[in-house]
């Protein structure tokens, strides 16, 4: 898929505010992968798809969940969760985005997971760090990125913050969530 009609499909699916972030996060990425040697056609095309299924509804999400033979623990999630895996697979076939990295950063992007590519890591980071984003923190992620260059220490301070913040909202926790805190506290 080129970048035109990946931006046409988000543009007419996606709320203004969304479409925006998409694009920003597309932006991010595209930075990142110059400063890490990413490949920026991909980061970005997976920037521009990774929120592509964020407000389908949650009966679809589950539908699509046994449709495409995903993880069935996902069934105990909500969109939140479910918006990365469900919406690589539409991306994948339906229209035909083949590419494995992109898959892969479109489905993870929710959770993380041990062992990402590099894709797939700078679209988890740039997902959090977009300039639209202002939750506490981000900026130290920023400084993270952008100027000390640890990549991997980032993976594992969102993942820390984001099942901090879950265990005060009593939230379930994904496993693959877990298991990427794990994983990127060992190798930052």
């Amino acid at each position: 898929m080129k970048k035109k009609k990946a931006n046409k499909i988000v543009e007419e699916k996606l709320p203004k505010k969304r479409y925006e972030h998409s694009v920003r996060v597309a932006e991010t990425a595209v930075k990142m992968a110059k400063i890490y040697g990413g490949d920026a056609e991909k980061v970005e095309l997976a920037g521009l798809l990774h929120d592509y299924a964020k407000y389908d509804e949650l009966s679809k999400l589950y539908q699509m969940v046994t449709k495409y033979e995903l993880d069935n623990a996902l069934l105990a999630y909500n969109s939140e969760i479910l918006h990365g895996p469900v919406g690589a697979c539409i991306m994948k076939y339906e229209f035909g985005v083949e590419d494995e990295e992109i898959f892969l950063a479109i489905h993870n992007h929710t959770t993380g997971r041990e062992h990402m590519t590099l894709t797939e890591k700078i679209i988890f980071v740039a997902d959090y760090i977009e300039p639209g984003r202002q939750q506490p923190g981000v900026d130290d992620i920023r400084k993270m990125i952008f100027e000390e260059k640890k990549l991997d220490k980032a993976i594992y301070e969102i993942s820390k913050r984001t099942v901090l913040y879950l265990i005060e909202k009593d939230s379930a926790i994904y496993p693959k969530t877990i298991d990427c805190l794990n994983y990127y506290n060992l190798e930052k």
